[in-house]
Protein backbone atom coordinates (compact mmCIF):
# COMPACT_ATOMS: atom_id res chain seq x y z
CA UNK A 1 0.00 0.00 0.00
CA UNK A 2 1.28 3.21 -0.83
CA UNK A 3 1.67 5.89 1.91
CA UNK A 4 -1.01 8.05 0.02
CA UNK A 5 -3.78 5.01 0.00
CA UNK A 6 -2.33 4.52 4.02
CA UNK A 7 -3.25 8.39 4.88
CA UNK A 8 -6.74 7.97 2.94
CA UNK A 9 -7.18 4.48 4.75
CA UNK A 10 -6.23 6.31 8.39
CA UNK A 11 -8.95 9.51 7.56
CA UNK A 12 -11.90 7.02 6.44
CA UNK A 13 -11.33 4.66 9.65
CA UNK A 14 -11.11 7.36 11.75
CA UNK A 15 -14.57 8.26 13.20
CA UNK A 16 -15.34 11.92 14.13
CA UNK A 17 -18.64 11.43 15.34
CA UNK A 18 -17.77 7.75 17.41
CA UNK A 19 -20.51 6.82 20.60
CA UNK A 20 -18.73 5.13 23.43
CA UNK A 21 -19.26 1.41 23.38
CA UNK A 22 -19.09 1.42 27.27
CA UNK A 23 -21.09 4.03 29.22
CA UNK A 24 -21.78 4.99 32.47
CA UNK A 25 -25.88 4.60 33.79
CA UNK A 26 -25.96 7.98 34.86
CA UNK A 27 -24.63 11.73 34.27
CA UNK A 28 -23.92 12.50 38.05
CA UNK A 29 -22.96 10.69 41.17
CA UNK A 30 -24.19 12.04 44.47
CA UNK A 31 -21.85 10.48 47.49
CA UNK A 32 -24.08 10.86 50.64
CA UNK A 33 -21.52 10.62 53.55
CA UNK A 34 -22.87 8.23 55.55
CA UNK A 35 -22.56 5.82 52.89
CA UNK A 36 -19.12 3.78 52.80
CA UNK A 37 -19.45 3.54 48.75
CA UNK A 38 -21.36 5.27 46.28
CA UNK A 39 -22.24 2.55 42.68
CA UNK A 40 -22.77 3.25 39.24
CA UNK A 41 -23.72 0.31 36.67
CA UNK A 42 -20.91 0.21 33.02
CA UNK A 43 -22.78 -1.29 30.37
CA UNK A 44 -21.10 -2.42 27.03
CA UNK A 45 -23.72 -1.50 24.33
CA UNK A 46 -21.21 -3.31 21.52
CA UNK A 47 -23.13 -6.62 20.53
CA UNK A 48 -20.04 -8.14 19.22
CA UNK A 49 -16.94 -6.59 20.54
CA UNK A 50 -15.53 -6.58 24.52
CA UNK A 51 -13.91 -3.83 25.94
CA UNK A 52 -11.57 -3.53 28.69
CA UNK A 53 -13.22 -0.91 31.39
CA UNK A 54 -10.10 1.46 33.13
CA UNK A 55 -12.06 3.71 35.81
CA UNK A 56 -10.32 6.41 38.03
CA UNK A 57 -11.55 9.80 39.67
CA UNK A 58 -9.89 13.23 39.87
CA UNK A 59 -10.35 15.78 41.94
CA UNK A 60 -11.84 19.36 41.27
CA UNK A 61 -8.70 20.49 38.99
CA UNK A 62 -8.71 17.34 36.68
CA UNK A 63 -5.85 15.73 38.92
CA UNK A 64 -5.66 12.10 38.69
CA UNK A 65 -6.40 11.06 42.67
CA UNK A 66 -7.43 8.05 45.51
CA UNK A 67 -6.45 9.84 47.85
CA UNK A 68 -10.16 10.77 49.05
CA UNK A 69 -12.18 7.91 46.83
CA UNK A 70 -10.90 4.89 44.75
CA UNK A 71 -13.14 3.33 41.68
CA UNK A 72 -12.87 -0.40 42.27
CA UNK A 73 -12.34 -2.44 40.20
CA UNK A 74 -9.61 0.08 38.19
CA UNK A 75 -10.12 -2.50 35.36
CA UNK A 76 -11.95 -4.69 34.63
CA UNK A 77 -13.56 -6.64 31.20
CA UNK A 78 -17.11 -6.25 30.12
CA UNK A 79 -18.28 -8.89 27.46
CA UNK A 80 -20.85 -7.89 24.35
CA UNK A 81 -24.21 -6.44 25.54
CA UNK A 82 -23.16 -6.96 29.34
CA UNK A 83 -23.53 -5.16 32.28
CA UNK A 84 -21.45 -4.51 35.53
CA UNK A 85 -21.17 -2.79 38.67
CA UNK A 86 -18.09 -0.18 39.18
CA UNK A 87 -17.88 1.09 43.34
CA UNK A 88 -16.43 4.25 44.87
CA UNK A 89 -14.94 3.81 48.24
CA UNK A 90 -13.94 6.84 50.67
CA UNK A 91 -11.22 6.42 52.08
CA UNK A 92 -9.39 8.07 55.47
CA UNK A 93 -8.61 11.69 53.73
CA UNK A 94 -12.11 12.19 53.20
CA UNK A 95 -12.40 13.60 56.22
CA UNK A 96 -10.63 16.60 56.06
CA UNK A 97 -13.27 17.98 53.22
CA UNK A 98 -15.21 20.83 54.48
CA UNK A 99 -18.27 19.41 56.27
CA UNK A 100 -20.39 22.01 55.71
CA UNK A 101 -20.72 22.42 52.10
CA UNK A 102 -20.44 19.69 49.02
CA UNK A 103 -16.91 18.97 47.53
CA UNK A 104 -16.50 18.39 43.68
CA UNK A 105 -14.73 15.37 41.75
CA UNK A 106 -14.90 13.76 38.34
CA UNK A 107 -15.29 9.95 37.58
CA UNK A 108 -14.08 9.36 34.39
CA UNK A 109 -13.95 5.92 32.20
CA UNK A 110 -12.02 4.73 29.54
CA UNK A 111 -13.05 2.00 27.20
CA UNK A 112 -9.54 0.08 25.57
CA UNK A 113 -11.26 -1.98 22.57
CA UNK A 114 -9.70 -5.38 21.36
CA UNK A 115 -7.04 -5.23 19.09
CA UNK A 116 -7.72 -5.06 15.33
CA UNK A 117 -6.76 -8.12 13.10
CA UNK A 118 -4.47 -6.25 10.22
CA UNK A 119 -4.49 -7.81 7.29
CA UNK A 120 -3.49 -6.60 3.50
CA UNK A 121 -1.18 -3.79 4.89
CA UNK A 122 -4.14 -1.95 6.13
CA UNK A 123 -3.30 0.62 8.47
CA UNK A 124 -6.01 0.40 11.64
CA UNK A 125 -6.65 3.34 13.31
CA UNK A 126 -8.94 2.65 17.27
CA UNK A 127 -10.55 5.56 19.17
CA UNK A 128 -10.76 4.64 22.87
CA UNK A 129 -13.80 6.47 24.18
CA UNK A 130 -13.54 8.38 27.46
CA UNK A 131 -16.75 9.36 29.23
CA UNK A 132 -16.63 11.96 32.29
CA UNK A 133 -19.13 12.57 34.73
CA UNK A 134 -19.27 15.11 37.72
CA UNK A 135 -19.10 13.20 41.63
CA UNK A 136 -20.78 15.16 44.52
CA UNK A 137 -19.52 14.15 47.59
CA UNK A 138 -22.70 15.72 50.29
CA UNK A 139 -21.30 15.59 54.02
CA UNK A 140 -24.31 13.91 55.97
CA UNK A 141 -24.32 17.05 57.87
CA UNK A 142 -26.07 18.63 54.75
CA UNK A 143 -28.12 15.40 53.53
CA UNK A 144 -31.33 16.18 51.61
CA UNK A 145 -34.42 15.46 52.70
CA UNK A 146 -36.36 13.15 50.32
CA UNK A 147 -37.50 15.30 47.82
CA UNK A 148 -36.04 18.92 48.66
CA UNK A 149 -35.61 21.00 45.93
CA UNK A 150 -32.85 22.90 48.03
CA UNK A 151 -32.68 24.94 44.07
CA UNK A 152 -35.79 27.03 44.62
CA UNK A 153 -33.73 28.81 47.38
CA UNK A 154 -31.36 30.72 44.35
CA UNK A 155 -32.06 34.56 43.96
CA UNK A 156 -32.18 36.80 41.21
CA UNK A 157 -31.16 40.44 40.23
CA UNK A 158 -31.46 42.00 36.76
CA UNK A 159 -29.38 44.27 36.06
CA UNK A 160 -26.33 46.11 33.59
CA UNK A 161 -27.70 43.67 30.94
CA UNK A 162 -27.11 40.66 32.68
CA UNK A 163 -28.80 38.45 35.45
CA UNK A 164 -27.22 37.30 38.51
CA UNK A 165 -28.16 33.89 39.13
CA UNK A 166 -27.22 33.70 43.46
CA UNK A 167 -26.45 29.99 45.19
CA UNK A 168 -26.84 30.61 48.61
CA UNK A 169 -26.97 26.79 49.46
CA UNK A 170 -24.13 24.27 50.61
CA UNK A 171 -24.24 22.38 47.02
CA UNK A 172 -23.22 22.88 43.27
CA UNK A 173 -25.80 24.10 41.25
CA UNK A 174 -25.70 23.06 37.32
CA UNK A 175 -27.49 25.90 34.66
CA UNK A 176 -27.67 23.86 31.55
CA UNK A 177 -30.51 26.23 30.28
CA UNK A 178 -31.29 29.80 29.77
CA UNK A 179 -33.76 31.59 27.56
CA UNK A 180 -36.64 34.27 26.70
CA UNK A 181 -38.62 31.23 25.98
CA UNK A 182 -38.77 27.22 25.80
CA UNK A 183 -37.62 27.61 21.79
CA UNK A 184 -33.84 27.88 22.77
CA UNK A 185 -31.08 29.39 24.68
CA UNK A 186 -30.02 33.22 24.50
CA UNK A 187 -27.30 32.84 22.21
CA UNK A 188 -24.07 33.46 24.24
CA UNK A 189 -25.19 31.23 26.99
CA UNK A 190 -23.19 27.77 27.82
CA UNK A 191 -23.98 25.62 30.73
CA UNK A 192 -22.97 26.95 34.31
CA UNK A 193 -21.76 25.02 37.30
CA UNK A 194 -22.30 27.14 40.95
CA UNK A 195 -20.28 25.96 43.49
CA UNK A 196 -22.03 26.27 47.09
CA UNK A 197 -22.50 30.37 48.04
CA UNK A 198 -21.36 32.02 44.93
CA UNK A 199 -23.02 33.58 41.82
CA UNK A 200 -22.75 33.93 37.96
CA UNK A 201 -24.04 36.35 36.20
CA UNK A 202 -26.22 35.16 32.57
CA UNK A 203 -26.08 38.10 29.96
CA UNK A 204 -29.71 38.35 28.73
CA UNK A 205 -28.80 39.85 25.02
CA UNK A 206 -30.67 42.37 23.09
CA UNK A 207 -34.24 41.67 22.82
CA UNK A 208 -35.19 43.87 26.01
CA UNK A 209 -37.09 41.83 27.70
CA UNK A 210 -37.28 40.48 31.22
CA UNK A 211 -39.61 37.49 31.30
CA UNK A 212 -36.52 34.23 31.38
CA UNK A 213 -36.60 30.55 31.84
CA UNK A 214 -34.15 28.88 33.79
CA UNK A 215 -33.30 25.44 33.52
CA UNK A 216 -31.06 23.44 36.14
CA UNK A 217 -30.03 19.60 36.24
CA UNK A 218 -31.39 17.75 39.96
CA UNK A 219 -29.98 15.56 41.67
CA UNK A 220 -30.91 12.35 38.90
CA UNK A 221 -29.62 14.80 36.01
CA UNK A 222 -32.90 15.93 34.84
CA UNK A 223 -33.74 19.00 33.61
CA UNK A 224 -36.31 21.09 35.62
CA UNK A 225 -37.12 24.72 34.44
CA UNK A 226 -38.23 28.03 35.89
CA UNK A 227 -39.87 31.04 34.91
CA UNK A 228 -38.81 34.42 35.94
CA UNK A 229 -40.55 37.42 35.77
CA UNK A 230 -37.95 40.53 36.39
CA UNK A 231 -40.62 43.32 36.46
CA UNK A 232 -38.67 44.79 39.57
CA UNK A 233 -37.27 42.21 41.71
CA UNK A 234 -37.34 38.72 40.24
CA UNK A 235 -39.87 36.39 41.11
CA UNK A 236 -39.60 32.31 39.91
CA UNK A 237 -42.33 29.79 39.44
CA UNK A 238 -42.37 26.50 38.07
CA UNK A 239 -44.29 26.70 34.61
CA UNK A 240 -47.60 24.81 34.13
CA UNK A 241 -46.79 21.26 32.77
CA UNK A 242 -48.41 21.36 29.57
CA UNK A 243 -51.87 19.06 28.95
Amino acid sequence: MTPMKKLLWLLLTVSLGGQAAVSPDRTRIIFNGENKAASLKLTNASKERPYLAYSWIEDEEGNKSDAFFAALPPMLRLEPGTMTQIRIVKQSRVSTLPANRESLFYYNVREIPPTANVADGHAVVQVAMQSKIKMFWRPAAIKKKLGERTELAMTYTLSGGALQVNNPTPYYLTLAYFGNDLKGVIPGFSTALLAPFTSARLPVGTSGRADFYLGYMDDYGALRMLRLQCHGACTASEPEAKK
